[in-house]
């Protein structure tokens, strides 16, 4: 390169240390507190709704409330009917009273807590699709039978519904709607103290919970989770009565509470394209996977690894008998799949002929094709005894087509294979691969994950998660898979790419343009090196920046800084070291010229880039100067490369009081200025030539860059409507 500008490198280590932080908790919670409004009997919609003033209606507090505030009711407030405001809001404090209809339908998304809901006797509570949060502390008065719902009445349609309980006491809770139509999924979340104060022992008694409707569709998937310390007679993931639709599958998951009967699918419905249940905690008497009442279409997977079940178990249907035979012969057609291990507790205390585990439904149903698997041998040695025993006179007997399996593992290499303890002939593969010595790159976004697992055609129910550790940034990564008792894991490495964070002037003999990169520190510790490439933009034209650039200039890093520069007291991000490029001996006809900079790491003998700046030694010297560097130097670089330069700002603009206007400084090839006013009392100008008039006055607006001096009078006028600009300017001679 012909008059190279690049001298020497001067290597600085600078300090790596913590950011702070500010806590923001305090702020965020006053914040919070000045977003609630008061309602009472006694206020009036005139006031303001504070606590001394409240609003006199709830309607008037839901149009006033701010999105995500809080009303609070200081005594006994009717609403007459809920209209439609597109907000979020919690409500607390008093009692609501809901009585103008049996069938109260809430229009905004809404977290009752800690209040008396007052409504008609046999009441139904519609969300309308809305979030809808039954909080704790809620207390339902006026009817024995309410039944909540997620979706609306018969007829309307909703997008989705997403309903959470707990608290209160309920006939029914379901997800879905009434008679109504769900386009998308439903969710339902029952938790908490809900029917705290029910039976769930009697089979008598109507408690129901249901993550679908009373009826009608449902297209998407039913959701319903049940938990806490919760109380159901019959909890079913799926919809309720025979006119009811699903269009994708039903899904229940038990992980406290407890009760006496739960399906993963409907009641009396005989819809659906299959069923998930999944118990990880509570108590139940006894376990459905699919139906009762009905038959299902799809499969169904039901997974118990937790929790305690008193009584008998079923992956497939209920069919209810009569002591003299069956009534209904309901079945799943698709696969059932019943997984035993984890810490479920199955007791099995009764004393029933139809005692048992079985993987399909409660009758001899030959017909479906069941898997019962144990994922453990402690599970199959605790459970084996109570598959679908012939007890004397029971109706109930292991049909063939109950297989009941118990996997093997065994590890070669990076091949498990799996057997049936049980059934010899079958024999599977999963296969996990993984390049050797994988180097990846990581420049931020998403985790790399490069390996995979391949399963051949017989392999059998689980295909677990591929797992990966430190697999973010740079370093040594691991991944494995687990299955049974055999695990593979597998190395690789990622690397980081450098940064280059910018420029700035170096005043210190000898003086220079420095460019700064950081580097993870662990890739200092795995042996890369590391390096900054110069160029001129006017050499390197449009082509990439490389080390195979041609005139390009590789500056390396040869050495980290001293403990003086780490105790300068800069804050330095943790786990990253510093290196800086430093150009010195820059002649005075190049001040201006623009330098194009790109750190690089080398590992492995590959290369691996940061993003690249553009910086000229006037350009950091004008920020420097406008971040209150006085040294000499700095004006002598921006002066230098402005000698020939015209630059202009405006002469003279009239504003109105309050208006805005943004200067514009032309000539100075993008340098910045420094901007201040001789009355502040009269405007104020910010950093980047954005003025701002204060009141009726006249005030001159400087800009300075290096040492050359421009100024522009501002005259501010009260008389200039809205606070505008008055068009056209008026320049002053």
């Amino acid at each position: 390169m012909k008059g190279k500008l690049i001298g020497i490198l001067l290597v600085c280590l600078l300090s790596l240390a913590l950011l702070s932080v500010i806590d923001m908790t305090d702020y965020v919670k006053s914040a919070e507190n000045e977003n609630v409004v008061y309602v009472s009997s006694n206020g009036s919609d005139m006031n303001d709704g504070t606590f001394d003033a409240p609003f006199g209606s709830l309607d008037k507090a839901l149009e006033e409330i701010m999105n995500g505030g809080e009303i609070v009711l200081k005594d006994i407030v009717q609403i007459s009917e809920w209209n439609k405001h597109y907000k979020s809001i919690s409500i607390t404090g008093g009692t609501l009273k809901m009585t103008w209809a049996n069938d109260i339908v809430i229009n905004d998304s809404i977290n009752f807590h800690d209040i008396n809901l007052l409504v008609n006797s046999s009441a139904n509570i519609f969300a309308n699709g809305n979030k809808l949060t039954i909080g704790e502390n809620v207390v339902w008065t006026g009817s024995p039978t309410i039944e909540l719902h997620g979706g609306g009445n018969s007829g309307t349609t909703v997008e989705s519904t997403d309903l959470t309980v707990l608290s209160g006491t309920y006939k029914s809770i379901f997800g879905g709607s009434k008679s109504g139509t769900v386009l998308g999924d439903t969710r339902l979340f029952v938790g908490g103290t809900v029917n705290s104060d029910v039976d769930e022992t009697n089979h008598a008694l109507d408690c129901f919970v249901f993550g679908g409707g009373n009826g009608g569709t449902v297209l998407g998937n039913t959701n319903v989770e049940f938990g806490g310390s919760a109380k159901v007679v019959y909890l079913y993931g799926g919809s309720n009565n025979a006119g009811a639709t699903i269009g994708k599958k039903s899904n229940l998951t038990i992980t406290g509470g407890t009760g006496m009967s739960a399906y993963g699918g409907n009641r009396s419905v005989d819809s659906g394209v299959g069923a998930n249940f999944t118990m990880t905690g509570g108590k139940f008497e006894q376990v459905f996977g699919a139906n009762e009442r009905a038959s299902m279409t799809g499969d169904v997977d039901m997974r118990l690894t937790g929790g305690e079940v008193t009584r008998r178990v079923y992956g497939g249907c209920y069919n209810d008998y009569s002591w003299s035979g069956w009534s209904s012969t309901c079945s799943v057609s698709g696969q059932i799949n019943l997984e035993l291990g984890g810490e479920v507790d199955i007791s099995l205390t009764s004393t029933s002929m139809d005692r048992g585990i079985y993987a399909r439904s409660r009758y001899n149903q030959d017909v479906e094709s069941t898997r019962l698997v144990f994922t453990s041998e402690f599970a199959y040695n605790k459970y084996k005894n109570c598959l679908g025993g012939d007890y004397s006179g029971a109706y109930f007997k292991m049909s063939a087509a109950d297989e009941f399996h118990y996997y093997q593992y065994e590890k070669s290499g990076n091949i498990i294979t799996q057997t049936c303890a049980y059934h010899n002939t079958h024999s599977a593969t999963a296969t996990f691969y993984l390049e050797d010595n994988l180097i990846e790159h990581y420049n931020g976004g998403i985790s790399i994950e490069p390996a995979e697992i391949n399963y051949s055609e017989k392999w059998e129910y689980d295909k677990p998660e591929i797992i990966y550790q430190n697999n973010t940034k740079c370093g040594v990564a691991t991944c494995y898979v687990n299955i049974g008792t055999q695990a593979i894991s597998k190395t690789f490495t990622i690397v980081e790419s450098p940064t280059i964070l910018g420029g700035s002037v170096r005043l210190s003999a000898p003086a220079g343009l420095r460019f700064q990169s950081k580097v993870s520190e662990e890739m200092v510790k795995m042996g890369a090196t590391f390096g900054t490439l110069v160029i001129p933009h006017s050499v390197l034209g449009g082509e990439e920046l490389t080390v195979a650039t041609d005139m390009v200039e590789n500056i390396k890093q040869t050495k980290w800084a001293t403990d003086i520069v780490k105790n300068d007291g800069v804050m330095y991000e943790d786990g990253y070291e510093y290196f800086n490029a430093v150009l010195t001996g820059i002649p005075k006809e190049y001040y201006g010229t623009i330098i194009v900079a790109r750190s690089y790491v080398c590992f492995n003998g590959v290369y691996y880039y940061s993003a690249t700046i553009e910086r000229s030694i006037a350009q950091v010297a004008a920020f420097a100067i406008q971040d209150g560097y006085k040294d000499s130097v700095l004006y002598t670089y921006v002066d230098t490369a402005l000698k020939d330069a015209t630059i202009s700002l405006e002469n003279e603009i009239v504003i109105g009081e309050n208006g805005t206007y943004r200067l514009t400084l032309s000539g100075t090839k993008s340098y910045v200025a420094v901007w201040f006013t001789d009355n502040n009392a009269v405007v104020t100008v910010d950093k980047n030539g954005n003025i701002t008039a204060l009141t009726k006055g006249q005030a001159n607006v400087i800009a300075k860059v290096g040492t050359t001096v421009l100024q522009c009078r501002v005259i501010v006028r009260d008389n200039i409507a809205d606070g505008v600009n008055e068009l056209p300017l008026v320049f002053y001679e």
